[in-house]
């Protein structure tokens, strides 16, 4: 029987194609909401100022505010007003009567600035896949080689299609369709596939959008994917009569073809993406080994499935690829940061325990219970290749 591989890619897996970086996406989201007339008559952009400026006061610092977290509070403050007239209690936001919005903007603002940012966020990374300059092909190598061994599952928290300009053969859950044609979920065939090299991206991609054609065998709606990246960006938003997803609390939350914000686990129920974290599930537990590549490690619903197959017994062995500016340091007895804090928690590498006479000038940290570190970044890996498979064979993988 096959060994399998479990892959998860992250935000610095992808930044040095030329995908945003937070700060960055968070400066042109704020740049292009402000040189918007529609944005500036409707109130959306003195609600995004309102939005940023409250955060910087309640936060540490200023400069930890960043577009996932104003887009939370934009999306979340829009289920602080009044509900419809007349409407029935599984329609009425349960904390509406205990919560105030202390400001003169308008929920139509908030609804406004919320599908703007979307916009904006799914246009930047769009435009990114086609105009980076880095070359694919050492990512190509590192996945052939990985798929040579392994049965290759790969989990993208990404929007962009770098993975799939690298293996466009990778399943992807979706049926086969002609050129130009919209692709349906294969929700037949999904659950038959759990041995193929796939990919799926977990929080949406720039190539997912919501079916416009009365004409299409596809549901008005429904989430479809283009192959083709600016067919996608046109179909970004849901603009239909079901315009929202209910929540349990009486809230709902907007419909968008990519997940941002704090709470991406509610919107992780429609499909495909019930199908992909489900997925996910097994895929952890079955591993024989983990790559987590660039990730922050913030994402706590996937931290779950990290942590349960890491407390197997025998214990998964997991890669993490990372960059750390001043190297990953081990003076200190408690990690430094939320990533390296996830680390030792969920992923349950003794960062200050690593092994000796492993790591001198390689790049790379031994750690005991079958775990590794590579603290030069993510390119750097891939153009070591060498290196890894000495990591590899030391956790006999």
């Amino acid at each position: 029987m096959r060994k399998r591989a479990v892959v998860i890619f992250g935000a610095g897996a992808s930044v040095e194609y030329g995908a945003a970086s937070t700060a960055g996406l968070t400066d042109t989201i704020e740049r292009e909401v402000e040189a918007d007339p529609v944005m500036q008559c409707n109130g959306a952009a003195k609600a995004f100022t309102w939005v940023k400026e409250t955060l910087q006061k309640y936060l540490q610092s200023p400069e930890d505010v960043q577009f996932e977290q104003i887009y939370h509070c934009v999306h979340e403050l829009i289920f602080y007003f009044e509900p419809t007239s007349g409407a029935v209690n599984e329609f009425r936001p349960l904390l509406q009567p205990f919560l105030k919005v202390e400001s003169e903007v308008t929920e139509q603002a908030l609804r406004a600035l919320a599908v703007k940012m979307i916009e904006i966020i799914y246009s930047s990374i769009s435009k990114s896949c086609t105009t980076n300059s880095l070359s694919i092909d050492p990512l190509r190598t590192f996945l052939a080689t990985l798929r040579d061994r392994y049965i290759t599952r790969i989990y993208s928290t990404n929007y962009d299609d770098f993975v799939l300009q690298a293996a466009p053969d990778l399943y992807t859950g979706f049926v086969k369709a002609a050129t130009g044609e919209a692709k349906r979920f294969a929700l037949n065939e999904f659950w038959s596939q759990q041995d193929v090299d796939s990919i799926y991206h977990l929080h949406g991609s720039v190539r997912l959008g919501f079916e416009r054609d009365f004409h299409s065998k596809a549901e008005l709606g429904e989430s479809v994917w283009h192959d083709d990246l600016a067919r996608a960006l046109k179909c970004a938003q849901f603009n239909g009569s079901h315009i929202n997803d209910r929540r349990m609390d009486g809230s709902s939350f907007l419909r968008t073809s990519i997940i941002t914000g704090l709470d991406k686990l509610s919107r992780l129920q429609r499909t495909p993406l019930s199908h992909y974290y489900s997925a996910l599930a097994q895929d952890a537990m079955r591993a024989d080994v983990i790559f987590v590549l660039g990730s922050g490690l913030g994402d706590l619903h996937i931290n779950t499935w990290l942590r349960e197959a890491r407390n197997r017994t025998p214990s998964v062995p997991v890669i993490v690829v990372d960059f750390w500016k001043k190297g990953l340091k081990h003076e200190l007895p408690m990690p430094r940061d939320r990533k390296e804090m996830e680390m030792e928690n969920t992923l349950n590498i003794p960062l200050h325990r690593p092994k000796r006479g492993i790591s001198n000038g390689s790049g790379w940290r031994m750690y005991e219970n079958q775990a590794a570190v590579w603290e030069r970044g993510f390119q750097s890996f891939l153009d070591a290749p060498e290196k890894l498979e000495k990591v590899m064979r030391r956790l006999k993988r």
